[in-house]
């Protein structure tokens, strides 16, 4: 089934950043765990970050998530890693960033019993839109229009391995890095 955009803000800082003081105020700010803060590059396609909010939150609906939380399930999908404290170091802001995205994740439901698949709840996209842009302006830092672009730097950062100098980054080796936080650590 095809889905609506991911609600993906992206922001960019004229300087950089201190990580720590604009995570803690992210954390101060934002209304709750469904927004997270990434780092420059790692958000990649919208099918990319569908995939990561599908895996975490069938896992988050299961109650078999390694996180405590779903916003750090998400990383832990989005960096393909089976471990939460990599996850942040792979996408979470770093010192002197000068760009990122802010997620929404939106809640999940089952579509079915067994809770083998789940769909988004519905949201209000322009609301959401509009709280990402209020944090911004509070964060001193501006919203960015760019679109998503596939970059092999970005998804170095996020631990994706490259065997050749000219291997060429896909939207499927991202999507199997996201699946391999299944079997990787």
């Amino acid at each position: 089934m095809a889905q609506p955009p991911f609600p993906c803000f992206a922001w960019r800082s004229e300087t950089p950043v201190d990580a720590k003081k604009l995570l803690k105020a992210f954390l101060e700010l934002r209304p709750n765990s469904q927004w997270v803060m990434v780092g420059d590059g790692c958000i990649q396609s919208d099918l990319q970050v569908w995939t990561a909010w599908v895996c975490a939150s069938r896992r988050w609906i299961r109650k078999n998530s390694l996180a405590r939380s779903l916003d750090a399930e998400f990383l832990r999908y989005l960096s393909g890693t089976h471990h939460v404290s990599e996850a942040f170091k792979r996408a979470g802001v770093r010192n002197d960033d000068l760009a990122g995205c802010v997620l929404f994740l939106p809640e999940a439901t089952a579509t079915d019993e067994a809770q083998i698949d789940c769909q988004a709840a519905e949201y209000d996209f322009e609301e959401v839109k509009n709280q990402a842009i209020s944090m911004f302006s509070q964060l001193q830092l501006e919203a960015d229009t760019k679109g998503f672009v596939l970059s092999k730097t970005g998804a170095i950062r996020l631990g994706m391995k490259f065997d050749f100098e000219h291997e060429v980054l896909t939207e499927s080796a991202l999507l199997g890095h996201i699946l391999s936080s299944e079997f990787t650590s």
